[in-house]
């Protein structure tokens, strides 16, 4: 299990959410899960929960086990003092802000359908192929065949775009097409950006000029790309 599980519960609300209730058991209503924050501090920004009885607007924090609250040392740290929410997998331990007010606890392991865990152990767990190669299975014939499909026809647009788009910035060149697509797959998936920037510097007006000369034409070639 891994936090990044929890923020993806929490941000989706994959869980139960009519009944949550905090270790004291007063109820809790999500208004706004908040924003999920990838940066230092809580990991949701400006959530609005209702506990019990009492609407607050804050912070809320995630972590594997309640304690870690502790290990991360986030009691030391002011950026952690508006924490309205701590939503844990596993509570061993009661968490209190710096003025000793303790700080809600919810344990979202019991919201979580045995579905949702059991998906997640698979997509985890060591694959031979790809995460879904076990689903594959279950997908009706149809709908697989119209998505490869879909997927091709999409593959076939992209391609062809990128090629409109070249013809169209040559002039209606082709010869200079052909030459720009050339050096892009010579330099292939890690240099064929490069290449192709390569190609598309020089006029294609030029490199014909100078294509019956291998030596000015190497030397053309060198020199725009700042090798020589």
């Amino acid at each position: 299990m891994k936090e990044d599980f929890l923020h993806y519960l929490w941000k989706f609300k994959k869980f139960d959410t009519l009944n949550l209730r905090t270790i004291n058991q007063e109820e809790i209503t999500i208004i706004n899960t908040g924003n999920y924050l990838e940066l230092a501090g809580p990991d949701f920004f400006n959530a609005q929960i209702k506990i019990g009885d009492q609407k607050w607007a804050g912070n809320v924090e995630m972590h594997l086990k309640s304690s870690d609250w502790y290990l991360h040392l986030h009691e030391k740290d002011p950026a952690y003092e508006n924490v309205i929410l701590h939503v844990v997998w596993e509570h061993d331990a009661d968490i209190y802000r710096q003025n000793n007010v303790e700080i809600p606890v919810l344990v979202l392991k019991k919201y979580v359908s045995s579905e949702t865990i059991s998906n997640y152990n698979n997509l985890k767990s060591p694959k031979s192929w790809i995460y879904c190669e076990k689903q594959i299975s279950k997908i009706q014939s149809f709908v697989f065949k119209n998505w490869q499909e879909r997927l091709f026809f999409e593959r076939l647009e992209r391609k062809s775009q990128s090629i409109y788009n070249l013809l169209k910035e040559t002039n209606q060149d082709w010869e200079a097409v052909l030459f720009c697509l050339l050096a892009k797959n010579f330099g292939l998936n890690t240099n064929g950006n490069a290449f192709l920037q390569f190609a598309k510097a020089i006029p294609f007006s030029i490199i014909r000029k100078e294509s019956f000369d291998q030596e000015n034409l190497e030397a053309l070639f060198f020199g725009s790309t700042g090798l020589l």
